[in-house]
């Protein structure tokens, strides 16, 4: 039981820190204990603009 929420975790703390700078609230890393939920973070983040970009 210990791995599993280690692993949660794992998932969880790097969509915390990157989120943000996608124009996406922190709080939905927590989506990121799914396995789809990670999934469709990643997509978003892959296919949607960055907070920074001006273009």
């Amino acid at each position: 039981m210990f791995w599993v929420i280690l692993f949660m975790a794992a998932f969880v703390v790097p969509f915390w820190k990157l989120l943000p700078g996608y124009g996406i609230a922190s709080a939905w890393a927590l989506v990121a204990i799914f396995p789809l939920g990670a999934l469709a973070l990643l997509y978003l983040m892959a296919f949607g603009p960055r907070a920074d970009d001006r273009g």
